[in-house]
């Protein structure tokens, strides 16, 4: 008889060691054994019957005791990395090796355009400090996303750019889309990739082809990507350097993990206190700058990034320590920044008031007067030796052209007090900010104009719409003819222009040497036919007003034309969408 509870498998030993299901007959072999012709056995029972294990073995507890022993190793090696990541900064490799990408350059031609990023463009963004004798090799091992973009905002052959531009996409869409990444390598090279956005070639443009004309509806989709994609990495660079909490103190560090932080913290015997490296000072200002310069001179971006008690600490530290000598540029530029910002929540403000409606607004002559005090401080500190100092007096004049323009302003009309005179006081103000940043920026070095950043080539948009404004502006007293006395429109976009067909020679010789290339970069292209573009727009405005067809209380130039639409200083010259033909 059967022991009570013991197992009696239903499949005979051939059929279980097949791994088949077995159909056992009541007399004689199974069926697939007698289909088979093989031999039929049954399994004993209790066969597969486990014994149960009421005490653990020694053996058992030796390898618990492995485990948690591995378990707290780990634990300790991974605090022990994360305290050195934050001493040497909250850097986290975007790659533990160096990635061979077939469109990256080599160290030849890598060490060529590092050399020409640190001579013509490094200094009009003065906010990436690389060590003067640092080979390509060795930034491309260290920083190999950084050593991507810096390649590609210094390359001058278009069709090489393009290659390196596909590089930089997919390293962004693998390192921070698909890995959620975040490293101070990225964050530079975001920050060098949105500084000279305009400067990149986006899509083939032969030498011999028409810059005015599009090809093909992909060329105008591809080049309305390329202008959206400047927003997308304008938030990818805020949250890098969020990520990497660069806009707050080390002592003060909140993130979405911000209670087990503090806890894990509490609990921890290292009394350590990290020190924010000065790279990392001039990062974060340098995404501070940018972002400002952007909401100040092309569209509004709200306060993404904030001048706040420490952002004021980090200007104080480089002021002090003065590593390098465009340290003090680099503060001064972020200094008027914070001017802009605060002249543009005074005077263009767009949020609601947080105060009562009985509280009016203080007469506009007042408003102008306290922020004219705080720019004559700002100028009080510029560097007398500083590198480019004519750079930051762009800027100065842009402040003042942001202050002054605000009597263009019709519909809601400013509050002038008392004085109906101040409109005319600050239009002929707004003449003499915009026609000294045109001249100042004239006065720039030809070899200069190719290489401009983004941040200054905003400028001189709002110049020059600026500019327009003021010669067509429609107000009793206010005479347009002086305005084209004192700069003429037509004149100052031609000799704009000029400044940088001066260096044509120079890209034209090397082009005839390079056989693989028959394109101008882009930048050439793009400049002569906006030049046209405007010229034409700023004509037919003057000739409908001449002939009263616009309405004496309207704007006589839609400043929005370089704010708000892709026919702003981002987009190439030449590439407009026919639906934005309503502004041809």
């Amino acid at each position: 008889m059967d022991e009570v509870g013991a197992r009696h498998p239903k499949a005979c030993i051939t059929c279980a060691k097949a791994k088949v299901r077995c159909f056992p007959e009541t007399e004689g072999p199974c069926k697939r054994c007698r289909r088979l012709r093989k031999e039929c056995q049954k399994q004993a029972p209790g066969a597969h019957r486990r014994e149960k294990k009421s005490v653990a073995s020694g053996s058992d507890v030796a390898a618990l005791e492995a485990k948690l022993d591995r378990m707290v190793a780990m634990l300790a090696a991974s605090e022990r990395n994360t305290r050195e990541r934050v001493e040497s900064g909250p850097e986290t490799r975007s790659s533990s090796t160096v990635e061979e990408n077939p469109a990256a350059p080599d160290e030849i031609e890598g060490q060529l355009l590092i050399e020409v990023f640190s001579k013509r463009m490094f200094p009009l963004f003065p906010f990436l400090m690389m060590p003067p004798d640092i080979t390509a090799e060795e930034l491309r091992r260290e920083k190999p996303f950084l050593y991507l973009n810096i390649s590609m905002v210094a390359c001058q052959n278009a069709p090489r750019q393009r290659e390196i531009v596909h590089a930089v996409k997919e390293y962004v869409a693998e390192h921070i889309v698909m890995r959620g990444e975040h490293s101070l390598d990225l964050l530079q090279g975001l920050l060098i990739n949105v500084a000279w956005f305009v400067s990149v070639s986006r899509f083939p443009r032969p030498r011999n082809q028409p810059p005015d004309v599009l090809k093909s509806e992909e060329e105008i989709r591809q080049a309305i990507r390329s202008t959206a994609q400047l927003d997308t990495f304008v938030h990818l660079l805020v949250a890098q350097s969020f990520s990497l909490g660069l806009n707050q103190e080390l002592n003060y560090q909140k993130n979405l993990n911000y209670a087990l932080s503090y806890l894990k913290e509490s609990i921890n015997d290292d009394s350590h206190t990290p020190v924010r490296t000065l790279e990392e000072r001039r990062t974060y200002l340098g995404c501070y700058y940018l972002t400002t310069m952007l909401s100040t001179c092309v569209k509004d971006l709200g306060p993404i990034i904030r001048f706040t008690r420490y952002t004021d600490e980090c200007c104080n530290v480089l002021d002090q320590v003065a590593e390098y000598p465009t340290d003090a540029s680099l503060v001064q530029l972020v200094r008027a920044m914070k001017l802009a910002d605060k002249i543009h929540h005074t005077l263009y403000y767009t949020d609601l008031h947080s105060s009562s409606g009985s509280s009016a607004p203080p007469p506009l002559g007042l408003s102008i007067r306290w922020l004219e005090a705080e720019l004559k401080q700002l100028k009080a500190r510029m560097p007398s030796q500083a590198p480019h100092n004519a750079i930051l007096q762009l800027h100065y004049n842009t402040l003042e052209l942001h202050l002054y323009r605000v009597a263009l302003i019709n519909e809601p009309k400013p509050n002038y007090g008392d004085h109906p005179l101040i409109q005319l006081d600050l239009l002929f103000r707004c003449v003499e900010a915009t026609t000294s940043f045109l001249q100042n920026i004239l006065s720039l070095p030809s070899a200069l104009f190719p290489f401009f950043p983004f941040t200054i080539m905003c400028q001189f948009g709002k110049a020059i719409v600026t500019l327009s404004q003021l010669s067509l502006y429609d107000h009793p007293g206010w005479d347009r003819a002086y305005v084209e006395s004192i700069m003429d429109f037509d004149q100052t976009v031609d000799r704009i222009t000029g400044k940088l067909e001066e260096e044509l020679p120079f890209f034209e010789q090397a082009l005839a040497q390079d056989p693989k290339s028959a394109e101008l970069p882009e930048i050439f292209g793009r400049m002569t036919n906006r030049a046209v573009t405007i010229k034409r727009m700023h004509r037919r405005r003057k000739e409908a007003l001449e002939q009263t067809s616009l309405p004496t209380n309207a704007a006589p130039m839609d400043y929005n034309f370089m704010i708000d639409c892709p026919l702003d200083m981002l987009f190439p010259f030449g590439e407009m969408p026919p639906i934005y033909g309503q502004y041809s």
